[in-house]
């Protein structure tokens, strides 16, 4: 297993590490001890055909480059990214931001490739990305007895087929799994193996039963949203985050943006398939995490400006949101 969790990342620690050997630095002409990340990054191999890769890093520059994608599998969960990035000509969907500066909803991709595609990676300086990647070699998942039996189907179809896809939005537990890899807790080194393949798995079981369910690769076909629902939308979103330390009243809420109590509910569920009071609860947890992992806030401190008057009841909604304490995203 390798990983870095430097501050600053340069461009040979990136080169060092991981899968980056046949990284083609396309622009800008950067030396070697150039400063390219900020954050931490990791490329961790979980057993013979089973890799890891995850970022929490922000670019320090408009950087192109450019890698050789090898026949296999992958699957991804963006947790936050402005990263363009294509694979083959299929360029891979991020979150970006709304109309107010919010992180978009969370993204999780798996991609089958029978031969060897081009990957590039357009990023733009002060772009943060926040994702978990899992390589699957070809052949890793026959292993299994059961990769053969009548009700896989539509999965090997799937990885017999180059660049198939399937795009949908992760579920809570997904991204629980996501980033208790992306801030793991210190370990001896064999059960911080066993933690990490634990929540790898977790993430691909997820990902197969989108495919073997043969969900449709455009989450947008499955909650078609108007141009005036994501504008109530991006509206919602803009109030909560200028009360994002008060209590919020969903009623009044409603009456502000001029919907009545049963239209709010039937948008968030549609949109994010939760109640109201749920985005509510993620929506002020997710800004606390924010708080928490760029700015170096205190636990009490974000928890008070998420409206938490207690930091033990903040902790333990954050745990429950996320699978971890908040003291373990603060920057280190």
């Amino acid at each position: 297993m390798r990983s870095t969790a430097n501050t600053y990342l340069t461009k040979a620690d990136l080169r060092s590490a991981g899968d980056a050997r046949g990284m083609v630095w396309v622009a800008p002409d950067l030396s070697r001890s150039d400063q390219i990340l900020r954050g931490r990054i990791g490329f961790l191999d979980i057993e013979d055909g089973l890799s890891v890769h995850y970022s929490n890093a922000v670019d320090l520059h408009d950087l192109h480059t450019e890698a050789e994608a090898p026949p296999g599998t992958t699957i991804s969960v963006f947790l936050e990214g402005e990263v363009e990035a294509w694979i083959g000509p299929m360029r891979i969907p991020m979150p970006g931001r709304d109309a107010a500066g919010c992180p978009g909803q969370p993204i999780a991709t798996v991609y089958s490739m029978g031969r060897p595609e081009k990957f590039q990676r357009q990023a733009r300086r002060g772009s943060r990305l926040r994702k978990v990647s899992i390589a699957l070699a070809p052949g890793w998942l026959e292993r299994y007895s059961g990769f053969v039996a009548s009700g896989t189907a539509p999965l090997r179809q799937f990885m017999s087929e180059h660049l198939a896809s399937r795009i949908w939005t992760p579920s809570a537990h997904a991204l629980s799994l996501a980033e208790q890899i992306i801030a793991p807790p210190t370990l001896p080194p064999l059960l911080f193996q066993l933690y990490l393949k634990g929540r790898v798995l977790g993430l691909i079981e997820e990902a197969l039963l989108q495919v073997m369910a043969d969900q449709p690769a455009d989450p947008v076909a499955r909650t078609p949203l108007k141009a005036g629902e994501r504008q109530r939308l991006q509206a919602i979103d803009s109030y909560l985050q200028t009360h994002l330390a008060e209590p919020i009243n969903t009623g009044e809420m409603a009456r502000v943006l001029g919907l009545s109590a049963t239209s709010l509910q039937r948008l968030v569920r549609q949109a994010h398939g939760c109640s109201v009071a749920h985005h509510i609860r993620m929506h002020k947890l997710d800004r606390a995490r924010m708080a928490l992992e760029r700015d170096g806030v205190s636990v009490a401190e974000a928890a008070y400006m998420v409206g938490y008057n207690s930091p033990a009841n903040f902790a333990t909604a954050f745990r429950r949101a996320f699978g971890l304490p908040p003291s373990a995203v603060q920057d280190r």
